[in-house]
């Protein structure tokens, strides 16, 4: 006969997990984000959405290019270290780390 476990027992998984986190990232981008700045900025809130679009398309387009150019996977951390070497690089590296974690920090709060 096999022993019954007690207490708490793993109900959500792996995958229920995934599922939890990429819907609270959704929720908080869709949702959460557009209300506060309608809050802040009134009916001209569509006006700064375009705007900031605009200038995301041009970072975007400096992406391409920066890909284009370097062979190496990595993303920003391998543009910045092939144009101004490893230290630079590391540097991109732990600035991309610390605004990873501050992102993911306002997502859970909101």
């Amino acid at each position: 006969m096999i022993a019954q476990e007690k207490g708490l027992k793993k109900a959500i998984g792996v995958w229920g997990l995934t599922a939890n986190i990429i819907n609270i990232m959704i929720g908080a981008g869709i949702f959460a984000l557009p209300a506060l700045v309608a809050g802040v900025m009134g009916s001209g809130s569509i006006f700064s959405y375009l705007f900031c679009g605009i200038l995301i398309m041009l970072v975007i387009l400096c992406f391409a290019e920066a890909g284009s150019k370097v062979n190496n996977t990595g993303g920003s951390y391998t543009y910045i270290e092939t144009a101004f070497g490893d230290y630079a690089g590391f540097i991109a590296g732990i600035f991309a780390l610390g605004a990873n974690m501050l992102a993911s920090a306002v997502v859970a709060m909101l």
